[in-house]
């Protein structure tokens, strides 16, 4: 569905004149960025899997005055691998916070370890001159404007339980407000947008022990 077709299938669900096209175009962005972040998934104590088609390959430079440099600007979730200039392989230390509890010293010479603080890399040691990384990340969305834009990276089939299931689950929250009566609206988009989230993680799949990192957990003792 394009973004146009999106619109259109929320208007004809909503029916309130108050939620002009610029207001569901954005909910509409809003959803896709959601689910390209990652949501909790109904029954797991995880997040939604990236989706591969935001998978992007991308070069930063080092800082000769410091062991931090911001990621690439369109970078979003999971840090998958980090080369050197020679593409050799990074360690990546799953926690910053251990990172830099372990690597306290800034000491000179070359990117041997690196964490991911927010949107930003942490590496020991600090190469004397400016040092190229290439960076495997999944990266921000496309913002969806003109109206034939479509969501490529979100599976088609599940654009209806995905996105509309997320913008009518939100309009009608606001709506509805549960006083006198259940917000059943509300329940029923959002349920149809939990399922498409278990639909997502079946159809994509996780690893069992997947091979990406961020700064959410400590997987270093």
């Amino acid at each position: 569905m394009n973004l146009s077709e999106l619109v259109t299938e929320i208007e004809d669900i909503v029916q309130d004149s108050s939620y002009a096209e610029i207001k569901i175009k954005a909910k509409i962005n809003e959803a896709v960025l959601a689910i390209a972040t990652g949501v909790m998934i109904p029954g797991k104590f995880e997040k939604s899997p990236p989706l591969p088609d935001l998978y992007k390959v991308d070069d930063i430079d080092t800082t000769v005055s410091s062991g931090i440099t911001d990621l690439p600007t369109d970078f979003n979730r999971d840090v998958v691998q980090v080369l050197n200039s020679d593409k050799d392989e990074i360690t990546i230390n799953s926690s910053a916070k251990n990172f830099l509890h372990k690597y306290l010293d800034q000491d000179g010479g070359e990117v041997y370890v690196c964490a991911i603080m927010g949107k930003r890399l942490l590496y020991r040691d600090i190469p004397s001159t400016a040092e190229t990384l290439t960076i495997h990340y999944y990266k921000t969305p496309n913002t969806l404007s003109a109206n034939s834009d479509e969501p490529d990276e979100i599976p088609v089939h599940l654009h209806r339980k995905l996105i509309v299931g997320y913008v009518c689950k939100e309009i009608f929250d606001q709506i509805e407000d549960g006083i006198e009566d259940p917000k059943t609206n509300t329940n029923h988009y959002n349920n149809e947008f939990q399922s498409g989230l278990v639909a997502l993680d079946l159809e994509i799949g996780t690893d069992e022990n997947p091979d990406h990192y961020d700064d959410q957990t400590d997987y270093c003792a």
